[in-house]
This record gives C-alpha cells, sequence and structure tokens, in this order.
C-alpha cells in the first residue's frame, strides 16, 4: 500500500444530503437509472430508490418490492471498480426490511453493475446455492434455504466455493424486521494466482459476527459495490438502505 501524506486509504459514504444523487432520471447500464456513482435497477411495478426521512430512520434511501413473486431491487455502483490486486478493498452498508420473512438478498461485490439474468447473483434453496454470477463475493440470505441465517459465499469464474455449508453458514444470526442490519465485506490481496483473503462482518441489534476465509477469488477480476433484495411472496415489502460505503488502498 502507498503511503500518501496520511493516507493510506480512501473511504467514501454516501449519505444522501445532495438530492441530485437520486431521481435524475439519466437511463444507465441496463436500463437501470444512473445516479452520482450508482446505478438502481427494478422491476415493473417496484417502487424506484428515492432519498426519504423519518425519525426513526434519519435520511435514508427508500424502496419497495411490488407484491410479485421473485420481483428485484438491485442498488450499486455505476464502475466495476474494484480489484484485489489494489491491496485493500471493502463495502459495507446498513439495510432495513419491514420483513423478516419472505426476502431474499446478497451483498457484497459482483462482476456485474446491474445482474442481467434478472435474479439474484445467488440464491440458496435449502442446503444449495445456485449461483448465476460469474465471480461474486460476499452475504447471501434466503428464506427458501433451510437455514433462515446469513451465509458468506463466493463463486469465481463460474466455480463456486467447496467450502461446506456449516462453515458459510453464520449460525444464529437471522434477521430480524424494521432492524438495520449492518454488513461489511473486506477484501485483501493474498498475490498473483493466489485467491483473495475475505472478512465477513455482520452486525444487527446488538448481535455481532464475523468470519474469515482465503478464497479463490482472483485478485485481477473487476467488481462493483452491489446490493440487490427479490422478493419470496406475492405481498409488497418496504427496503431501507443507509449509508452506503467502500474503501480501497491507494496502490503503489
Amino acid at each position: 500500500m502507498a503511503n500518501v501524506g496520511k493516507t493510506g486509504i480512501v473511504r467514501y459514504e454516501e449519505k444522501f444530503i445532495d438530492p441530485a444523487l437520486i431521481g435524475t432520471g439519466v437511463q444507465g447500464l441496463d436500463g437501470g437509472t444512473r445516479t452520482a456513482g450508482w446505478l438502481q435497477n427494478i422491476d415493473t411495478g417496484d417502487k424506484a430508490w428515492a432519498r426519504a426521512f423519518s425519525a426513526g430512520r434519519g435520511i435514508h434511501l427508500a424502496g419497495s418490492l411490488a407484491a410479485t413473486d421473485n420481483n428485484m431491487v438491485e442498488f450499486c455502483s455505476d464502475q466495476l471498480m474494484f480489484y484485489g490486486s489494489t491491496g485493500f478493498n471493502a463495502v459495507d452498508v446498513m439495510v432495513q426490511f419491514d420483513v423478516a420473512t419472505d426476502i431474499a438478498f446478497n451483498f457484497g461485490f459482483h462482476d456485474e453493475v446491474t445482474e442481467v439474468s434478472d435474479t439474484l447473483p445467488v440464491e440458496l434453496s435449502t442446503a444449495t446455492f445456485y449461483s448465476s454470477a460469474s465471480t461474486f463475493l460476499g452475504f447471501v440470505f434466503d428464506i427458501d434455504a433451510t437455514n433462515d441465517e446469513l451465509h458468506c459465499f463466493w463463486t469465481d469464474d463460474d466455480v463456486d466455493t467447496v467450502s461446506t455449508l456449516p462453515d458459510l453458514r453464520m449460525r444464529g444470526f437471522t434477521l430480524k424486521a424494521n432492524k438495520w442490519l449492518y454488513m461489511r465485506v473486506e477484501m485483501e490481496d493474498r498475490g498473483s494466482g493466489t485467491g483473495v483473503r475475505a472478512t465477513f462482518h455482520a452486525e444487527q441489534d446488538g448481535k455481532t459476527m464475523e468470519k474469515t476465509f482465503n478464497t479463490t477469488v482472483d485478485n485481477d477480476a473487476a467488481l462493483s459495490w452491489y446490493f440487490a433484495a427479490e422478493n419470496r411472496s406475492a405481498i409488497a415489502h418496504n427496503v431501507y438502505l443507509k449509508l452506503p460505503s467502500w474503501e480501497q488502498s491507494i496502490a503503489d
């Protein structure tokens, strides 16, 4: 990592102070709406992400899933801007749902800025992962899973991790309705030809959990900041985001 004055790592936090950030109407990749550095993509009937305020949530981003099974909303960076070879990268977010059931979501690093398959990059049905992403490194939650808990996951060049489900599962870390869930995924370089080291950190309602793995994700993979939520019922659901953030070391 380079030492530029006192700065070795650049950190960016989106606070949604600027009203021009959301709802500009400018089209981005895959038909998503382009904001200042962010893209959103929604299915028919979903409510587009928009800046919102409330006493309980403060300033945040609000969206909703229509009463349609498998409808999906996405919010992500507009560029593939993270490489393991940079040295250190991290993405974090706070997310809140109005339900703890009937929902699935992914958060982390993704090799697309919006998922072209119109489904989550990674789904978990009973005890089997199904990945449409070629490369993904992040959290997976899916109410269709046997255990309705957070899971860590990665796939590289269409090859999923062979780590066992119990190792990937954050045992006891279930989702709670109307409570902020903080998630952070870190990616550290281990050298050319060696998969990056990943640390998964989650906090909600006083519970904290962390797991670290040496993954198979190539350090030259170009990745985005990525969040998506998918409905698992025919009932509308609200989704809220706060402080999407990222960190990246300054390469030599």
